[in-house]
């Protein structure tokens, strides 16, 4: 009878223990749960604000941590915080009027972050394409043009601008300033959108150059 008394007695503070410890556990693991969406949350709430997202983010963690303990213990709740911060929860208002808030706002600084970048861009290649426009036929034809011959031009075997192969006695157009060598008609076309070269960007001039 004593053998079994201590067994029971030995038994049920094996199981107060077991329970304590798992409720330290549980209570560990729900106030990281906390912690974690409170740092979420509060990071984005301060990144839509004056605080910044470090300091959003360190108060949304310690206050997500301390609700989540608040919730676990029984005892706390009767206390009028507890009960609206459990409401809130349980019916989504928290959500709705906190954290969907900090999102959409986040959301529409990013979009006019977005826009603005964009519209710089925009912006910027209109200034750098500014005079580089199309050229007039009467200058282009002006261009100095030559036929193909293989033997002298060796390097140059294909139109950067059609990839066909250079044939020889077939006319090309070669560029000043830059020098390079396009099919005429390959060229022509270009240089009526585009006064640049297509392989250098250099702008085309209507200087002459010595013919290769």
């Amino acid at each position: 009878m004593v053998a079994t008394r201590c067994k029971e007695v030995f038994f049920g503070i094996f199981m107060a223990a077991m329970e304590t410890l798992l409720y330290a556990a549980f209570t560990l693991i729900l106030a990281l749960g906390g912690s974690i969406v409170g740092t979420i949350a509060g990071g984005i709430k301060g990144q839509t604000t004056e605080a910044g997202f470090l300091d959003g983010a360190g108060k949304g963690a310690v206050t997500g941590a301390i609700a989540a303990i608040e919730l676990l213990n029984s005892r706390a709740i009767d206390d009028p915080l507890t009960k609206a911060l459990m409401s809130s929860l349980l019916n989504g208002k928290i959500f709705i009027e906190w954290i969907c808030p900090a999102v959409a706002q986040a959301y529409h600084l990013h979009m006019n972050t977005a826009e603005t970048s964009s519209q710089r861009e925009v912006s910027s290649n209109i200034y750098e394409n500014k005079g580089v426009t199309g050229m007039a036929q009467s200058v282009i034809l002006n261009l100095p043009f030559q036929k193909f011959k293989s033997k002298k031009l060796m390097y140059m075997s294909s139109c950067s601008i059609c990839f066909q192969d250079f044939e020889d006695e077939e006319l090309i157009r070669i560029l000043p300033k830059c020098g390079h060598i396009f099919h005429l008609q390959c060229i022509d076309k270009w240089l009526i959108q585009q006064g640049s070269c297509p392989m250098c960007r250099t702008h085309v001039s209507s200087y002459h150059i010595h013919h290769l």
